[in-house]
């Protein structure tokens, strides 16, 4: 197997109105709460997703009961990810509806884990 010759130097690269990269590099709103970014990490673990959906579903109610019955997580976080089936969740808590507000509430994630978890994940024996 013959490896290509590496140079080295300079490399130019087309810039001007038809580069996507000529134009200046996306930006991040900024944060919700000064300069701290704040960041939710939900951990995988197969239908074990019902034990954070019980967590941030009781953080949601307890946040409701402070701004209102339309405050969802996904309100106090800049950044939510998730590992796995965390990830299942992540996107569950952002997804937005038509008037960009979260699809699902937290209370509908275990309804979603309990209803689907047979399909989602099956048992191999």
């Amino acid at each position: 197997m013959q490896v290509p010759e590496q140079t080295t130097g300079t490399v130019n690269l087309p810039v001007g109105p038809c580069c996507a990269c000529a134009s200046s590099p996306p930006t991040s709103p900024p944060p919700r709460h000064g300069r701290l970014i704040t960041v939710l990490s939900i951990d995988g673990g197969g239908v074990r997703g019902i034990i954070p959906g019980t967590i941030l579903a009781f953080l949601e109610q307890k946040l409701q009961e402070f701004d209102g019955p339309d405050a969802r997580i996904a309100d106090y976080f800049d950044v939510v990810a998730g590992t796995s089936t965390g990830g299942l969740v992540a996107a569950m808590l952002t997804a937005p509806n038509d008037q960009g507000r979260p699809l699902f509430a937290a209370k509908d994630v275990n309804k979603f884990y309990l209803e689907h978890c047979a399909n989602i994940f099956p048992a191999v024996w």
